[in-house]
């Protein structure tokens, strides 16, 4: 298979170069591009940050990035100095106009004088968004035939600040220059959700709402909060995991399926499904926080942010219409896993027997596989069940495979939007959350003390049983 490469000159833009999403992610992507040749010899990645640093510096930091977090069985120094020749800093505030214009020479001299394609990488604070804007509006036509732009989430606290920040930058840069990022869309597993409902019918028949029981979605974290506390503390657990990443698996697995692959068709579909979001009116919230969250520095005193969460939900589309939906995420837990799970019905004449009901888990980490369950009859005297599974991986293999960054660096690169957001499904989904946290706030549903190490708040069991259903427990996938 031909590998797909980026053929053009271009400028990779990484503000916030000296950042924590730089240095854990974006480096090691870029440098991964690289080890796969899908870069020509024709390109530059310019670092941008306020941080004070030499060149050499920042090559350092680079490299020290990569060395830490590349794969040690294909790694390759060649590869990461030819690599670090194609570096450059410049360090500059974020709102001085200045700054930005010496940058904008920087990007010139790179190809002499020469106006290549720009792709500008927001890795810094959302409060930063506005500034950087603004002043890449006022060097845009200096630099270069085209100039887009990749927004890391969060994409504003709510609906409302999503839609000002929205007007603000397509105020300066039409719509189609921007690439909003979920990187749960570069995962390799989460893509691989809309080609096989897609390609496999089989996959479409057994998704209808009037056969399933329950659909389940957990992302576990065995992980706390760690260095990202101080943004955490601000946003908790739904802002963090469910606005975004949990809602976007949702989507993909429910959506209806569009005739052609095209990116508005699949953007119009999830968007139907996220703007038909309807939170539970009994109950269907639970929030909990791990005992040592407090004792962290930068949590503010006597916090209540979640840090985890469990909801019921439904979708109110006549395909969907009443079937539960339970989504829950959490920190500090047993175990890291996060896997999908539809649940079907059981047939009629089965409900009185203890048979297994058949299930279809997509399992996104730490495996990254298919399976279908069905229930075999032993054929005993007695009757006495077990599982018959099928199971395909996930996972992406071979030397063609890229990190999720380096997926969506690639496709920004290429022109394509699909594993991006449309504003529409930002506002759906902020729409949706900012329902729960009115609720939350209204009914002052309190957040609950769980041990580190555990499964979370017992009280998230009684979100299933609502439905006589039962989360699936991780351990036997």
């Amino acid at each position: 298979m031909k590998l797909e490469k980026i053929e053009k000159p271009f400028n990779l833009i990484i503000f916030g170069a000296s950042g924590d999403l730089a240095q854990l992610k974006l480096f090691p992507a870029i440098y991964e591009l690289a080890l796969q040749k899908r870069l020509k010899k024709d390109f530059k990645i310019f670092g941008y940050a306020r941080t004070k640093m030499s060149q050499e510096q920042f090559r350092r930091h680079f490299a020290k990035s990569v060395r830490e977090h590349a794969d040690k069985l294909t790694f390759s120094q060649q590869i990461l100095d030819e690599l670090l020749d194609h570096l450059e800093y410049v360090d500059g505030q974020y709102d001085h106009e200045e700054d930005f214009k010496n940058l904008a020479e920087k990007l010139l001299a790179a190809h002499k004088g020469a106006k290549v394609y720009n792709l500008a990488f927001f890795a810094v604070p959302p409060l930063a968004f506005k500034p950087i804007v603004k002043n890449l509006a006022v060097i845009k036509s200096k630099i270069g035939n085209k100039l887009e732009l990749m927004l890391e989430k969060p994409f504003g606290d709510d609906r409302k600040s999503a839609g000002e920040l929205f007007q603000f930058i397509t105020n300066h840069f039409k719509k189609e220059n921007l690439f909003l990022i979920d990187h749960y869309l570069g995962k390799p597993a989460v893509r691989s959700i809309f080609p096989l409902r897609y390609n496999n019918a089989i996959l479409n028949l057994l998704l209808k709402g009037h056969a399933i029981s329950n659909i389940q979605i957990s992302a576990m974290e065995k992980a706390g909060v760690d260095e990202r506390v101080g943004y955490f503390d601000n946003v908790g657990i739904i802002k963090d995991m469910v606005q975004s990443h949990l809602l976007q698996i949702l989507a993909l697995l429910t959506m209806a399926m569009p005739v052609h692959k095209e990116v508005h068709s699949i953007r119009r579909e999830k968007g139907d499904v996220i703007s038909s979001l309807r939170q539970d009116k009994k109950g269907g919230i639970v929030l909990g926080q791990y005992k040592s969250y407090k004792t962290q520095k930068e949590v503010q005193k006597g916090s209540k942010t979640p840090t985890f969460a469990a909801l019921r939900l439904f979708i109110d589309l006549t395909e969907w219409y009443e079937v539960p939906i339970y989504i829950r995420s959490g920190k500090q837990l047993s175990h890291k896993h996060t896997y999908i799970v539809v649940e079907f019905k059981k047939p009629a004449y089965a409900k009185t027997e203890k048979v297994e009901a058949n299930r279809l888990i997509i399992e996104l980490y730490p495996k990254e596989r298919i399976q279908i369950r069905l229930v075999n009859d032993l054929g005993k005297l007695v009757p006495e069940y077990s599982s018959l599974i099928t199971e395909e991986s996930l996972a992406c293999m071979g030397d063609d495979c890229l990190p999720e960054y380096a997926n969506m660096i690639l496709d920004a690169c290429l022109g394509r939007y699909v594993s991006f957001l449309s504003i529409d499904e930002i506002l759906a989904s902020w729409h949706f959350i900012d329902q729960i946290h009115a609720r939350i706030k209204k009914e002052g549903i309190k957040t609950i003390s769980y041990t580190e190490g555990s499964e979370g708040p017992a009280k998230q069991n009684e979100l299933t049983r609502m439905d006589k259903n039962e989360w699936y427990d991780a351990k036997h996938l």
